[in-house]
């Protein structure tokens, strides 16, 4: 049972979208749905996902961090988060139900791959750009500036996203 226990669970979505989600303010379920992409997340991060102002992200991590808002610091320092695994599958499907969910997705997808990226988090900047499909942007992280990703240690990242080009994509860029 508990295996099976996962975010498409009905009671337990119905109750975080309706006694948790829901009864945020607006700001707040906005930053939730932007940042919800992320599988880790840091105050810059979330200012640049999120189109906010500086230092604004850390504010509101610290804030669902204080209101016990199903978040999860990583280090002692609290500089890092993660949503817990079902508050985060919540906030995933909610923002494929918004109004135009391919075209945000992607947006925030491309600008956390871009922050990634300008933070030296290679392996990062390449799965948001792969999710973003941004094919261009993620076979330029893919080979890298020095060493490509697959000598690095992610030739399992590289290999799923390798399989879920289309094969013209492959024929066109061996």
């Amino acid at each position: 049972f508990i295996a099976s226990f996962a975010g498409t669970h009905r009671f337990v979505m119905d109750y975080l979208l309706e006694e948790v989600l829901n009864r945020q303010p607006v700001a707040v379920q906005s930053f939730l749905l932007r940042t919800a992409i992320l599988d880790r997340m840091c105050g810059p991060l979330c200012d640049a996902v999120a189109d906010l102002r500086e230092s604004e992200g850390q504010a509101m991590l610290e804030q669902l961090d204080r209101d016990n808002m199903f978040i999860v610091p990583l280090d002692n320092e609290r500089r890092w988060y993660r949503y817990h695994h079902l508050f985060a599958d919540l906030l995933r499907q909610r923002g494929q139900r918004s109004s135009d969910p391919s075209n945000a997705a992607v947006e925030l997808h491309v600008r956390a791959s871009i922050w990634f990226e300008n933070s030296g988090l290679d392996l990062e900047a390449f799965l948001h750009a792969g999710a973003a499909k941004d094919i261009a942007r993620a076979s330029r992280l893919l080979h890298g500036t020095s060493l490509p990703l697959h000598f690095r240690g992610a030739a399992m990242p590289v290999l799923r996203w390798l399989r879920s080009l289309p094969d013209a994509v492959l024929v066109a860029q061996p």
